[in-house]
């Protein structure tokens, strides 16, 4: 994990000159003037550094703009003003008069646009904001990067439904903000059969004691509230002070560490909303590794207005021209090569731009796609619900406003750039990135090794095998890899055909089969002891004897976690009896949340309080059931788990995924790569019971055991077929 510090002050006033992307001065008639290549791209910010609506990562940003800098022949300068620390109507007017500077990224509210919108696009400025939320009037200067709060009631309504809450209570933000959900809120509460028992609009100096004791007169199930942190803190306390049992539900402006640092244990249990980063790019976990959180609300909207401000700077030195608002519009109607959100993907993007190409650009929050008015924010984007629990904010799996299907650039590369002189690694998962484990950890290690090393990765997924097929069986390769990481059992067949016909390309496959190519390391994971260790855990922490285990599907690879866990629990206490379930029959199963869920309910009824998760991306769908029944303890799976659900998650069985993945791209880059069969145990650590901070009491069980667990371990390899 690298850890960044936070900005100085003296940060928050002038971002750094960072070194490498793009272009040019800027000048006032809404064009970028051509000058030398030496000069940087100028973007200006107008964002919070602090204060309870900071929630869009100034960190975040910076690394951003470095980051692409580190990977482009252009340089970007962000020029920054602290909106929570001066006058944003006269930030807003410097940085709109100064010639070099043609594009602002902020601001962050609604009633902030109305004040500063006049200011920077009556210049002939753009303005691109990435959480401003509420309708505005159209203006082809003004674009966001957040969809529009009438998405977010939909999406909230519908949640409250699929949750069983049939009557709310609404409070609104006596702001443009809080006038769009009063608005839309009506419908959508009918829609979902919701009845709205009361609304009430606040600001600063409304009486809240007294707006508790009426929605107590109510008797809703839960208070949905629409408004910022500073309020919301103030309706919890008068929801408590007046004895409420009503849930409260908040929207995304709330979702800030506000909200956590006022009310403290206060705060747990509260839900909402909020806009996610799409979870198929990485994005989170890329923010994750960097800064050792979830990134906030708006972080990946934000990092997108830098993108869209760096693609129209390179689209003005291709056709300096072309209007801004026209460049802008025309990088978001790309038809071209699929480019990704990375400073990898980015810079690449930027460069094909000015070379004159049309690629389909995608940010950290999405597609980049949008409608006939720029103001009402892109088609689509991805939403959260979120639950406060062990002090932090707890997110479902994130879904598209739109329904969007998931996938990932791909062997994307520009044509016309020929072979380079970097390394070139394809990382190729069982399912796009977002299950929240397998495929994600394999790409924490391949970010960790973007942040240490230089060299080109491409992203497939197992939906791309008939190309990959075809580009290895012809060698018709325009970017010929040098490492081929494959990850999962499903590519057993296809890894051995690729690496026989490829002797010159390096592979690294991850939990298939032994090979005995020189070219080929076979890297397997065994997790029997650290779910024997599992088992242990379970059977000494279950109060009804009876646990379970939810797996994808009965393949080979979940052998060793079924039987270790079984056997486990079994060495323990003979007593408790263990049920395991599948999900599905094949791969699919690892991608079907709403069974999974189905099958904890189920477990539960049956009596079982603690459940090994080994489905992939459907274990969330058993994460949301124990949240709702609040007395099923989990163990996850391939990776910490414990950020799902503090209170919930007691251990997970862990595999150096990110390690090895990590490790793998070191030896290309340092040329130590070495062929053969690799196995990694709990013995070497290669697999461990990582027990949540939270459960640290049941540690000693867990080393009192281990031995116990090496030892059954052997004897299982003796046996196993790996």
């Amino acid at each position: 994990m690298i850890k960044r510090p936070p900005l100085s002050e003296a940060d928050r006033i002038w971002f750094p000159a960072l070194i490498c992307i793009a272009i040019i001065g800027i000048s006032s008639a809404g064009c970028i003037a051509t000058t030398t290549s030496a000069d940087p791209i100028r973007i200006g910010v107008l964002l919070p550094g602090s204060g309870p609506v900071a929630v869009h990562s100034l960190d975040g940003l910076t690394w951003a703009a470095g980051a692409m800098n580190r990977q482009g022949d252009r340089t970007i300068e962000l020029v920054y003003r602290d909106t929570s620390a001066g006058n944003i109507s006269a930030y807003a007017e410097e940085l709109a008069g100064r010639d070099d500077i043609a594009i602002v990224i902020g601001p962050a509210t609604s009633t902030e646009l109305i004040e500063i919108a006049p200011l920077v696009t009556g210049r002939g400025k753009l303005l691109i904001s990435p959480s401003v939320t509420g309708e505005i009037d159209d203006n082809s200067l003004f674009w966001r990067t957040c969809p529009t709060d009438d998405r977010q009631v939909e999406a909230m309504f519908r949640i409250l439904s699929e949750t069983g809450v049939r009557n709310v209570s609404l409070i609104v933000a006596n702001a443009p903000y809080g006038e769009t959900f009063a608005r839309f809120a009506p419908a959508a509460a009918a829609a979902n059969r919701i009845r709205i028992t009361g609304a009430v609009s606040v600001d600063a100096s409304s009486d809240f004691g007294e707006i508790a004791m009426r929605i107590g007169e109510e008797e809703p199930g839960t208070v949905v509230a629409a408004v910022y942190p500073e309020e919301a803190v103030r309706i919890a306390d008068a929801l408590s002070r007046a004895g409420s049992t009503a849930g409260l539900f908040l929207t995304d402006a709330a979702r800030s560490p506000y909200l956590l640092e006022r009310l403290g244990e206060r705060a747990e249990g509260i839900q909402g909303t909020a806009l996610s980063s799409d979870p198929t790019t990485g994005y989170a976990i890329a923010y994750e590794e960097l800064f050792g959180e979830a990134p906030p609300s708006f972080a990946a909207q934000t990092y997108d207005a830098l993108l869209l401000a760096v693609y129209t700077a390179a689209r003005q030195e291709a056709a300096p021209g072309e209007p801004l608002a026209a460049s802008l519009r025309w990088v978001v109607s790309g038809d071209g090569i699929a480019k990704g959100w990375d400073p990898e993907e980015a810079g690449e993007a930027a460069a094909m731009i000015r070379a004159g190409a049309h690629p389909a650009v995608t940010g950290a929050s999405g597609p980049l796609r949008f409608g006939e008015h720029s103001s009402q924010g892109p088609l689509a984007g991805y939403y959260t619900r979120w639950t406060v629990e062990g002090g932090a904010f707890c997110e479902s799996t994130p879904v598209s406003s739109a329904g969007g299907e998931p996938g990932l650039p791909g062997l994307s590369y520009d044509p016309a750039a020929g072979e380079g002189v970097r390394p070139v690694v394809w990382m190729v998962y069982p399912l796009a990135k977002g299950d929240r484990s397998f495929a994600d950890s394999a790409y924490r290690g391949l970010f960790r090794a973007q942040e240490s090393f230089s060299f080109t990765k491409r992203e497939c997924t197992y939906a791309d095998i008939p190309l990959l097929d075809t580009v290895f069986s012809l060698q018709n390769f325009t970017e010929k890899p040098d490492l081929v990481i494959t990850e999962g059992f499903e590519f057993t067949d296809a890894s051995r055909a690729w690496a026989e016909a490829n002797p010159d390309i390096r592979f690294v496959t991850l939990e298939q089969a032994e090979f005995g190519l020189p070219n080929a390391c076979d890297v397997m994971m065994v997790p029997y002891g650290a779910s024997y260790l599992a088992g242990v855990m379970a059977a000494n922490i279950t109060r009804t004897g009876h646990i379970g285990a939810i797996a994808g599907a009965p393949v080979p690879v979940i052998d060793p976690f079924v039987r270790g866990f079984t056997e486990g629990a079994a060495a323990y206490d003979p007593s408790v009896d263990v049920t395991v379930r599948y999900v599905g029959e094949n791969a699919e199963g690892f991608g079907m949340p709403e069974r999974a869920g189905a099958l904890a309910r189920d477990l539960r009824a049956e009596g079982v309080d603690v459940i090994l998760m080994i489905a992939g991306a459907s274990n969330i769908g058993i994460v949301d059931t124990a949240r709702e029944t609040g007395d099923i303890y989990l163990i996850g799976e391939d990776t910490d788990q414990s950020y799902l659900a503090p209170n919930l998650v007691i251990a997970s069985v862990v595999k150096q995924i990110d390690a090895i993945v990590y490790r793998a791209v070191a030896n290309e880059i340092n040329g130590t790569f070495r062929g053969g069969r690799e196995v990694r145990t709990l013995e070497d650590d290669g697999t461990m019971l990582f027990v949540s901070p939270r459960f640290d009491a049941y540690a000693g069980v867990v080393a009192d055991w281990r031995e116990r667990a090496v030892a059954a371990e052997g004897e299982y390899l003796k046996t196993a077929l790996l």
